[in-house]
């Protein structure tokens, strides 16, 4: 049987994986193939020819003609199917409109939430036996008249690596709460001022360490704020301990602070190695390291979860860099709580 030339691309897109909904210039619906009818539970019928503010506002269709999904894919869930979206715009000699892609991907979700699970419960597990060996290491520590010098400076090291090794348990775990939702914020009321000023001296002896000079310009009279101090110096310890980690020997990291327009601005810079331009857009992204930093420990993990702990604060985190020059990280927290709407 002889098939007409314009009909095949059609035929193609039938058979498909992947649901595929065409929207013409007016937003009318041309197209809808046999994959989209079973993502969207919907009957092409109910749909071909109408326009997309003429759809049923709540059903799966026109929840996904209406996301912008242009920019970045969607995902979405339709009835227990996890649909992720993507779209873009047709030039002239294809019909203009604008053309969307549907992908199931239910299954990676619940394999990926499988792999963290499985992660979350091994590192959790894990830290049990790493803090009974911190506390026996702290005992010794104690016990000076009866250990050896030179044991205490091996005890010293044990001690540093242990601290280390938990503070990246902690990042993958929280790195699965994030995912989960689970991320606890406990809010109270608390001076900022000292806080910051830990976060230097802290940052102080970790630059000596490694060769450079650390500098604090912190502001006076920050008012109190509604913070959870723990998560926050936790913040603050990992953009200075990046700027120490990236800056070489003989450069400069600075911490500064401002209070402006109800906002508390917090500054740390560095003269480090500095972040590409290509990967500024992907730098607070799970597990991504730049190019640059790959000789260099880490899980990946830290900037993600400072970012997420800023932003449940109702604050916000970004980042200037030249390749080569450096970096300066800014954190923007509201002085004043924002009451929720009851």
């Amino acid at each position: 049987m002889q098939v007409e030339p314009e009909k095949i691309p059609a035929m193609l897109l039938e058979r498909i994986d992947c649901g595929v909904v065409y929207l013409d210039e007016s937003g009318k619906v041309l197209f809808i193939n046999n994959r989209a009818e079973q993502l969207l539970h919907v009957q092409r019928g109910q749909v071909l020819g109408r326009r997309v503010d003429m759809l049923p506002l709540r059903t799966p269709l026109y929840r996904v003609l209406s996301e912008n999904s242009l920019d970045a894919p969607v995902e979405m869930s339709v009835e227990g199917t996890v649909v992720q979206i993507r779209s873009c715009r047709l030039p002239a000699d294809c019909g203009k409109g604008e053309l969307y892609q549907l992908r199931d991907i239910t299954p990676e979700r619940n394999e990926r939430r499988q792999r963290e699970e499985f992660v979350a419960m091994m590192t959790h597990d894990l830290k049990s036996p790493l803090t009974v060996i911190m506390g026996y290491i702290q005992a010794l520590l104690g016990e000076k008249g009866k250990i050896d010098h030179s044991l205490h400076l091996f005890l010293g090291e044990m001690d540093k690596s242990s601290v280390k090794m938990l503070t990246m348990i902690d990042d993958v775990l929280d790195a699965y709460r994030l995912e989960a939702g689970l991320l606890q914020i406990d809010r109270h009321s608390c001076d900022i001022r000292p806080l910051l000023e830990g976060c230097s001296r802290d940052g102080e002896r970790e630059a000596a360490v490694h060769g450079s000079s650390f500098q604090s310009e912190l502001c006076d009279e920050i008012p109190p704020m509604e913070l959870d101090s723990k998560q926050i110096s936790r913040v603050f310890a990992n953009l200075i301990g990046n700027a120490v980690k990236f800056t070489p020997r003989r450069g400069t990291i600075t911490l500064s602070s401002e209070v402006r327009d109800g906002f508390l601005r917090v500054q740390v810079s560095d003269t480090g190695i500095g972040i590409p331009p290509e990967e500024l857009p992907r730098i607070f992204n799970k597990y991504f390291r730049a190019q640059a930093a790959r000789g260099f420990k880490g899980t990946g993990l830290g900037l993600t979860i400072s970012k997420a702990i800023v932003e449940a604060h109702g604050g916000s985190i970004g980042v200037e860099s030249t390749a080569g020059k450096g970096s300066r990280f800014s954190v923007l927290l509201p002085l004043h709580r924002e009451k929720e709407a009851i």
